[in-house]
């Protein structure tokens, strides 16, 4: 069986990312592993705001550092022993491979199934889609506890 050191956890605040959080923190302490977590404020939302509310990108950045944050201290609660946190700005799909993915280089991504609506998945393209076919290691995509339960897309 693979023993994982180093292993990253993508969140946006979405329950699929949570969810992957959990199994992320799971497999750290059974591994012994270091758990990043990573944040990426999408500037495809914050670019249209920019010239009338500067503080929106502000907003954003301090949103993610709060939830890496609070998403630090439980892994620490619950018995990981090395925790790394990042906040980065960019799109999603490309600034978590090749700036978090990178700077950090785990041998394990996990990242929620969606964290888009549909028509923002449809025009946008799915990020656990992208950091799949893009991580340089292995990749788990983690679904929502009610992933079963929702009723298809009409």
């Amino acid at each position: 069986m693979t023993i994982y050191r180093r292993i990253l956890v993508g969140v946006d605040g979405s329950n699929e990312a949570e969810e992957a959080l959990k199994r992320g923190i799971q497999i750290a302490k059974k591994d012994g592993a270091t758990l990043g977590i990573g944040f990426v404020a999408d500037v495809r939302r914050i670019a249209p705001l920019i010239d009338y509310e500067q503080t929106y990108a502000k907003k954003a950045k301090e949103y993610g550092k709060g939830l890496v944050e609070i998403y630090k201290n439980e892994a620490e609660q619950l018995g990981v022993e090395n925790v790394e946190t990042f906040v980065k700005f960019g799109t999603p799909k490309t600034t978590f491979v090749k700036k978090i993915i990178d700077k950090f280089e785990p041998d394990l991504v996990l990242v929620g199934s969606t964290g888009l609506t549909p028509t923002e998945q449809f025009i946008l393209g799915s990020v656990s889609d992208y950091v799949a076919a893009h991580a340089p290691c292995d990749v788990i995509i983690v679904r929502g506890k009610n992933w079963h339960d929702r009723k298809s897309i009409e």
